[in-house]
């Protein structure tokens, strides 16, 4: 695969559903098709399908950073056209590390950092909320702790909503809605918010046709002004290739 600095970068993030071996085999000819420069692929398990992607993607000439999840745990694949290497983001925290998956992406000029992430999801059991809400500060602290970077994309499925979503779900709590205010004082941008003030889009929707925008792609606030189009892909979920439509993001690169 012949490599170039791009004039824009694309992103496909895409909760992947830790997919069987058949599925896997359906997904990974599906995106293999796709134009984007950089899939980001959560929800993965260190399972035959997840592997199956891993080794289907470097044989094609990819690049892959994929932390293999511990203990039957979950975690983030980062899937790229461009030469990647870890950034160690994860290292500011030690709880659930696999769920967060951080590269370098060298870009003319700039080295771009792109973080990967799968936010646990809860019921209204004790222990599950009390994963979601540890998992939730120390991520908030390493965002805080992390090396400052004004070329920093953050995606995946984040299992929260924006505070004023539509339609208003009260069992989601304050802690949950003050994460994602929290991001904006780790000078970080929602990109598909910026982008559309008022449009109600949904990545997720649920037996009942209720819909949630759970996953979310947030730029630093210095790349603003190159955000060329961040848009919700709803033709895997239709396919059933996931139960999870993707997030498309394009950014212009200075070459």
């Amino acid at each position: 695969m012949i490599h170039r600095v791009p004039r824009t970068l694309s992103i496909f993030s895409w909760n992947i559903g830790n997919p069987s071996l058949l599925r896997a085999t359906r997904q990974g000819e599906w995106l293999r098709k796709r134009i984007e420069d950089v899939f980001v692929l959560s929800e993965t398990k260190d399972s035959d399908g997840c592997r199956f992607l891993e080794q289907y993607f470097r044989a094609y000439g990819y690049h892959v950073v994929f932390p293999k999840p511990r203990e039957n745990g979950y975690g983030v694949m980062i899937v790229s056209r461009q030469p990647v290497a870890e950034s160690g983001f994860a290292q500011h925290s030690d709880f659930l590390p696999e769920r967060v998956v951080a590269a370098h992406v060298p870009l003319g000029e700039e080295t771009l950092e792109i973080i990967g992430v799968y936010v646990p999801s809860r019921d209204a059991s004790p222990q599950k909320i009390s994963r979601k809400k540890v998992f939730l500060e120390h991520l908030q602290s390493a965002l805080k702790t992390a090396p400052p970077s004004e070329f920093r994309i953050f995606c995946g499925d984040f299992n929260i909503l924006e505070p004023d979503h539509i339609p208003h779900y009260t069992f989601f709590r304050d802690w949950e809605y003050a994460f994602y205010r929290n991001l904006t004082e780790n000078n970080l941008s929602d990109s598909f918010r910026h982008l559309n003030e008022s449009v109600r889009e949904y990545s997720w929707v649920g037996r009942t046709g209720d819909g949630y925008r759970y996953d979310h792609c947030f730029v630093s606030q210095s790349m603003t002004p190159a955000l060329q189009k961040c848009f919700y892909f709803h033709e895997p979920r239709r396919m059933r290739l996931s139960d999870h439509s993707a997030l498309v993001m394009e950014v212009g690169i200075k070459p």
